[in-house]
């Protein structure tokens, strides 16, 4: 079981991604809806990025470089069935035995092919430029009719002529354009048709987003909450161990973390992947000759990503693990600063944060390092890609084998397929962000040290052996007095029968403990720091669980009563008293019900009236955070109030008036007087003097119980109570 965060380098090496992505699914997938529409969307925003470099092609190739050769149909048919489809359907026909072949479907031909076919004839040696239908100046028919009459031009019907590449020269520019007109046109549609495209890729890029942050914002909601229950449920033994900015890190910054890897990365990451998939396929597809040419990059772009993505991992790992000492350290430097500045510590403090400062410099510093290696190189692999193409390329075109249009779109397709990998880095960057923070999450998540069911009866757990040695009398006595909320109210007798209890398991802190309170009965506990007194209080209240003997309340064991309960019947007044940053009156009451009958006969007996008087809000004044601006002693007499107003069976008075002045104390005594008047009531100190009126006194040493009896009868005993009454009044 995982109850310890700081050792987070090696626990984190122990869950790796595949827990983090099922913790991301988890949450993700109970919002399927939002998914699927996002996934449809990638789907859409990735067909119409493939499809644009593809249209430019057919725009180049099909109607600005219109360049081709005449091909006999019945030669052709010695071709391969499927080449011979594919030339007869991307053709235009001439006539019943002559189509225009475009130079771009040259490339469906080896070499080899495209030799033997010029020599027998079936495609011409002369290349010309096809001029379609759509003529309609009258002077440009006349000129084209003459070129015709003396050869140089071929026609085959009023509106589709041939005109040799080096006839191109007796047009002017002007008659070029008037004659390709139908060309123009063509182009003029095609571009609508790619700003239709863009404009689809547009739409479904703000739903996807939308989607995408509808998802995030959901699973980050769920998770938070489902987190900060979690910690909530935890035993107080886990935050003994774990600094308090450290968690606090882990509800905030690294859920905030995942929140953007869901909104950035993981959709957008499927997207990347599907696009780089569909590039290298659509190019194989295109020009399978040229495709692996620019495929010997391929090898190099994933060795270098794989080692960027391990590189990255260790640095982002390290990196989290100095952020958060670094918050932790500076959580306890501004909660404690009046410690620090009383005892002039600031020049020590600040040499510490200095070098925990540059823990987290030199770990941002060896990241740089990975990104400095890893962009550039990527650069220059996508120029060499480019470089490839273009010498491949132009060799093609001379060689009849590569049209302009194919050039073109090969180096749209190279610069869209190293687009996702130079933003990999920093996706990556994310990622590792996200797995280190997700790594965090889980050893909270996957601590099960928590506390029992608060509404079930958990039964004893199996660790506990031994029933106790003692026979108390059970004894009924109820308090009709009724609380600010109903709930199931004790008696208030408590019997401890033969109790252990270790920390560690390594040394015990009480040691066959056993003694009894009655139903509206007093005792006190007392004894040199160490001796357990508070441990006591710890294991009644069920923060730990004792592992051999029992603890009765009314009779019942402590393990067969439901945990809210027991705590509802418990109220503890400590020597350092919380107060939240709110009202007086939410202090106190603490999110009970509210009784403004009962809250006045609080603040009444409570002895508070005095000071909250001065405040013109009164009891609606806000408290500062941890009570900044009262003083101890007016802290000290709101927690009364605050017990007071919970009106628990069973009272614990722990060290409540070790640093308050003496006037404060005699206000302090009397609310104590009303505080424990009907109730079962611990009381434990070092100052002697607020024990004498207790009932019955225990006095603990080295967690045993060496002394018991009223203040009067250990006197006389003249043992340990007795010498620590004497040293304590010896003046």
């Amino acid at each position: 079981m995982i109850n310890d965060l700081n050792n987070e380098d090696y626990e984190e090496r122990k869950l790796g991604n595949r827990e983090v992505i099922k913790l991301i699914l988890g949450y993700i997938l109970r919002y399927k809806k939002f998914l699927v529409i996002a996934v449809f969307l990638v789907f859409v925003i990735t067909g119409a990025s493939l499809s644009v470099p593809y249209i430019l092609k057919q725009i180049v190739d099909r109607y600005v470089m219109k360049e081709g050769v005449i091909g006999k149909i019945s030669n052709l048919n010695v071709l391969d069935d499927r080449v011979y489809r594919k030339i007869i359907k991307k053709s235009v026909k001439l006539n019943g035995d002559e189509l225009f072949i475009f130079k771009s479907n040259l490339r469906l031909f080896s070499k080899k092919e495209i030799r033997s076919l010029q020599q027998n004839g079936s495609i011409s040696l002369e290349r010309f430029i096809l001029i379609e239908p759509g003529i309609r100046n009258k002077s440009e028919i006349i000129k084209l009719n003459r070129y015709v009459e003396d050869g140089s031009i071929i026609k085959y019907s009023d509106n589709l002529f041939l005109i040799p590449i080096e006839k191109t020269s007796i047009f002017t520019v002007g008659e070029m354009i008037r004659l390709r007109k139908m060309d123009i046109y063509n182009i003029t549609v095609m571009g609508f048709e790619i700003i239709l495209i863009l404009l689809i890729q547009f739409i479904a890029s703000y739903f996807q987003i939308m989607y995408l942050m509808k998802l995030s914002q959901y699973a980050m909601r769920d998770l938070r909450i489902d987190l900060f229950a979690h910690l909530i449920s935890l035993r107080v033994s886990f935050f003994d161990k774990n600094p308090v900015g450290r968690l606090v890190s882990r509800v905030a910054n690294d859920i905030e973390t995942l929140n953007e890897f869901f909104s950035n990365v993981l959709v957008t990451l499927f997207q990347d992947l599907l696009l780089m998939v569909g590039i290298t396929v659509v190019m194989a597809l295109t020009d399978l000759r040229l495709f692996s040419m620019v495929a010997m990059v391929y090898p190099a772009v994933v060795v270098v990503t794989v080692l960027f993505r391990i590189k990255v991992r260790d640095a982002y790992r390290r990196i989290r693990t100095r952020i958060a000492e670094l918050n932790s350290f500076l959580s306890e430097a501004i909660s404690g600063i009046r410690l620090i500045q009383v005892f002039v510590r600031e020049d020590a403090q600040f040499k510490k944060f200095k070098v925990k400062n540059n823990e987290v410099y030199r770990a941002q510093l060896k990241q740089l390092y990975i990104y400095a290696i890893f962009r550039p190189f990527i650069g220059f692999l996508r120029w060499v890609s480019i470089a490839i193409i273009l010498y491949f390329g132009a060799r093609g075109i001379v060689q009849n084998t590569v049209s302009f249009g194919l050039l073109i779109m090969f180096i749209a397709y190279v610069e869209r397929f190293f687009e996702p990998v130079r933003d990999l880095s920093e996706k990556f960057d994310i990622m590792q962000n996200a797995w280190a923070s997700g790594e965090k999450i889980l050893l909270i998540l996957k601590n099960r040290d928590i506390e029992p069911d608060g509404d079930k009866i958990e039964g004893r757990p199996d660790k506990f052996t031994g029933e106790g040695r003692l026979n108390f009398e059970k004894r009924v006595l109820f308090e009709d007095k009724r609380p600010p909320e109903s709930f199931r109210r004790f008696n208030g007798h408590v019997v401890f029968d033969d109790v252990w209890f270790s920390y560690d398991s390594e040394q015990w802190v009480l040691k066959g403990i056993s003694f009894e309170i009655k139903p509206r009965e007093t005792i006190a506990i007392v004894g040199p720091t160490g001796a357990g007194k508070t441990t006591l209080i710890n294991v009644l209240t069920r923060f730990y669980d004792i592992q051999r003997g029992r603890i009765l309340i009314d009779g019942r064991n402590i393990y067969q009563i439901p945990l809210k309960e027991l705590r509802r019947n418990i109220a503890i007044v400590m020597q350092d008293v919380f107060l939240f940053a709110r009202s007086i009156r939410d202090n106190i009451k603490l999110g009970l019900e509210f009784d403004s009958n009962w809250f006045e006969e609080v603040i009444r007996a409570s002895k508070i009236a005095s000071f909250i008087n001065r405040f013109e809000n009164r009891e609606n004044e806000m408290v500062m955070e941890r009570g900044a601006t009262f003083s101890t002693g007016e802290n000290q007499l709101l927690s009364f109030a605050r017990a007071l107003y919970y009106n628990p069976s069973i009272l614990i008075l722990d060290e409540a008036t070790s640093s308050i002045d003496s006037e404060t104390e005699k206000l302090i005594e009397k609310a104590t007087e009303e505080l424990i008047a009907n109730r079962s009531s611990i009381i434990i100190a070092h100052r002697l003097s607020t024990v004498q009126r207790a009932d019955k006194i225990i006095v603990l040493e080295d967690g045993k119980i060496v002394e018991e009896g009223t203040h009067n009868t250990l006197l006389k005993k003249r043992g340990i109570y007795h010498k620590l009454y004497t040293l304590q009044f010896r003046y």
